[in-house]
This record gives C-alpha cells, sequence and structure tokens, in this order.
C-alpha cells in the first residue's frame, strides 16, 4: 500500500535513464559478480535454495535503495517526487535489514554500513562518473557482507579494505595517465601517474604476500595473485599509453591486476 501511494512504478520507471549509463550498468554488474562469487567461494559453507533467495532479495533491494536514493539527489528532481523516493528508499532498506535479521546481526551491521557508504559515494557523484570508487567499495564490501550471513567469517578478509583503497588510488593514477588532455594543474608528469599505478598494483600483490606469510592464508594462491598482478603490469608497460584505445587497455588492465588479487586473495582463506 506504502508504494502504491509513493508511485513506485513510476519511480523505477524514471531510473531507467540511470541504468542507461554504462558506469551504472558496470557498477551492478560488479555487484552481482561479486556476490555469486562470494557465496561460491564461502568456505565451510552449503548455502540452501532460502539462503540464496534471501541474498539476491536483499541485493536487489539494496540496489534499488541506492538506484532511488541517487536519483533523489539530482538537481532537477522537484520535492515532492525527492521526498517519495527517500521514503520508498528507507522502506527497501527496511526491509532489507530485517531480511539480513533473518541471518545474524554480524550480516546485518555489515550490510548497513555498507549499503550507507555506497549510497554516499553515489549521491556525492550524482552522475556516478567515478565508477571505480563505487565498484572498489563492492568488492571490498559483498564479501564481508555475504561471509558474515553465511557463517564463514574471517578477519583475514579485512585485507580488502586496504586493498580496495590501494586499487581506488592506483586506478586514479592510470585514469589521469591515459586523459587525452593532462591537467594542467597536476602536480605529477604522464610517467609519474603510471609509475604510481604500477607501484599501487606491485604493492597490492607485496601486501597479500605478507599477510599471507604471517597468516594460515593458501600462500600459493596468494603467490599466484602476486605473479599474475606482476604479469599484467609487464603486459601494460608494452602497450601504447596515451589516448584511444591504448588507453583503454592500459587502464583495463590495471583493473583486472587489482581484481585478480583480490579474487586470489579470497580464494586463499
Amino acid at each position: 500500500m506504502l508504494f502504491a501511494s509513493l508511485n513506485l512504478g513510476r519511480h523505477l520507471f524514471a531510473s531507467r535513464t540511470l541504468l542507461a549509463r554504462r558506469p551504472a550498468q558496470g557498477a551492478l554488474a560488479v555487484a552481482v559478480i561479486a556476490t555469486l562469487l562470494s557465496v561460491a567461494l564461502a568456505p565451510d559453507a552449503s548455502p540452501s535454495a532460502w539462503d540464496w533467495t534471501r541474498i539476491a532479495l536483499i541485493g536487489a533491494f539494496g540496489a534499488g535503495a541506492v538506484l532511488l536514493f541517487t536519483m533523489a539527489q539530482a538537481p532537477d528532481v522537484d520535492d515532492v517526487d525527492r521526498q517519495q523516493r527517500l521514503v520508498i528508499t528507507g522502506a527497501l532498506v527496511a526491509i532489507s535489514i530485517v531480511l539480513n535479521l533473518s541471518f545474524n546481526l554480524g550480516a546485518t551491521v555489515v550490510f548497513s554500513i555498507g549499503i550507507t557508504v555506497v549510497a554516499l559515494v553515489s549521491g556525492v557523484d550524482r552522475n556516478l562518473r567515478s565508477s571505480w570508487l563505487v565498484a572498489a567499495v563492492l568488492i571490498a564490501a559483498i564479501p564481508l557482507w555475504v561471509w558474515s550471513a553465511l557463517q564463514a567469517w574471517t578477519w583475514r578478509l579485512l585485507l580488502l579494505l586496504p586493498l580496495a583503497a590501494i586499487a581506488t588510488v592506483t586506478h586514479g593514477h592510470m585514469r589521469s595517465a591515459t586523459r587525452s588532455t593532462p591537467r594542467l594543474d597536476s602536480l605529477l608528469s604522464i610517467r609519474a601517474h603510471r609509475l604510481g599505478s604500477w607501484a599501487g598494483i606491485l604493492g597490492s600483490g607485496l601486501l597479500a604476500l605478507l599477510v599471507g606469510t604471517l597468516t594460515s592464508a593458501a600462500n600459493g594462491v596468494v603467490a599466484l595473485g602476486a605473479i599474475g598482478a606482476m604479469a599484467l603490469v609487464a603486459l601494460e608497460a608494452g602497450t601504447s599509453g596515451g589516448s584511444g584505445c591504448g588507453a583503454r587497455w592500459s587502464v583495463a588492465i590495471v583493473d583486472i591486476a587489482l581484481c585478480w588479487i583480490a579474487l586470489c586473495w579470497i580464494v586463499s582463506l
């Protein structure tokens, strides 16, 4: 009744303009892939059909809440639509929290923190221009949430948080290095930005190796992540860089290297 009175269908139909943007589609794809991998890789967990259903519903309601919250921040939205979208957002979040409580309190806390951070990032960057920042938050938060829900929690998952922070900076360096029109106020040269990006990738691999050595993680898998990252750095160094197709390949290679390190770390647990 509440959703009907607030014209939920009209607001969701209006969201097609946001979903038509590639960054929003990319963030949604990252969320789906990260969720599926997190469930599949959770150690000593045998999720039932009911577990899968609850996780899917929580993900759908959470995505809808973030989408409507982002739309409510648009400057061209009138006050009535903004208020309705915020009310619907709150209702979707409340339903998600209730579903999380059916798992456990830890999953509820992690979900609440994660969706708050994602909403704030998406709300500040209204056009989702910083798509990698949203993706980094999702990649770090979703495994923490899913493993908490499936009672597969381990403190070593927390390494994803510094890896996500390093990845955001690393991606930004490569973006700056491959701009078609370099920023005049930049303190670093194009070469310095590329070196910063390579250092971020190698540093992430080294950090994973170090923590893996000090813990009971599967060091062979962690080493595979570091070796793969080094190979991708060498591959990026051999690209043309600059603008156009070469620039897109450079950014893609950096993103793949960062995701590869994170994936190998999760598998090692």
